[in-house]
């Protein structure tokens, strides 16, 4: 039974939010791995769809034996593949090989942004989110959308949280639910009120004061795709 949308929260199409599984040439993350959360967008009406997540997945935080280096992503990851989060199919969709840097001199950019991108061209079409254009401000409510292992029911979609921190494209902030688990969480898509994109969730942590995340805005995810190499 779907359980009751929180007060506030954005509609959420199904198909919206992912888990990615991976093979590599430095091991892999299979469908009983659950490491993390991503999604799909397009940035313009003429630009590729893209299936974005957090890039340390891609290495040692994310269960491979090393940390994959940005330039060889294309030949480290073999074969990519999504399920949907809240089970809505127990299928799973192979999707295309992951974007590089376009400059080189920019790896460790893309490292410090932790966001990276796969090719949809030519695959399935998963529901596309929309990129928002408005600034995050302080104390504003974002919704971080994926399916939780506790805390609240799996079925419940949107997770509240207050913005503490915006700078420079990163953002913190504290979840309303002081009991959720943020197990693979990481890659999330955080939604305005409006169902837009505010940002992508990137990690978090519990102590006594409270549930904590960090991620990074619309505007940072936008840079990140723009560095890559989306034409070749």
């Amino acid at each position: 039974m779907e359980t009751q949308k929180p007060e506030g929260a954005p509609d959420v199409m199904e198909f919206a939010a992912w888990r990615p599984f991976f093979t590599t040439d430095a091991g892999v993350v299979t469908g009983s791995d659950m490491i993390g959360s991503g999604f799909a967008f397009q940035m313009r009406e003429d630009s590729k769809p893209v299936f974005v997540t957090a890039f340390h997945l891609l290495g040692t935080a994310g269960g491979l034996e090393r940390d994959l280096h940005p330039g060889d992503l294309s030949d480290s990851v073999e074969t990519t593949f999504l399920s949907d989060v809240f089970g809505a199919t127990d299928g799973v969709k192979q999707i295309g090989a992951p974007y590089q840097p376009c400059d080189q001199d920019t790896a460790q950019e893309f490292v410090d942004t932790d966001v990276v991108a796969f090719d949809l061209v030519g695959r399935f079409k998963p529901t596309m989110l929309e990129l928002s254009n408005h600034p995050i401000q302080l104390g504003q409510r974002l919704w971080m959308v994926t399916a939780v292992f506790a805390g609240a029911s799996p079925s419940q979609k949107c997770h509240a949280v207050k913005v503490l921190d915006v700078k420079g494209g990163k953002i913190r902030y504290r979840f309303e639910n002081d009991r959720l688990s943020l197990k693979a969480t990481d890659g999330a898509p955080l939604l305005f009120d409006s169902g837009k994109v505010a940002g992508m969730h990137q990690g978090g942590s519990t102590d006594d004061e409270g549930v904590f995340g960090q991620g990074v805005s619309s505007e940072a995810l936008r840079q990140a795709i723009d560095s890559m190499c989306l034409e070749e």
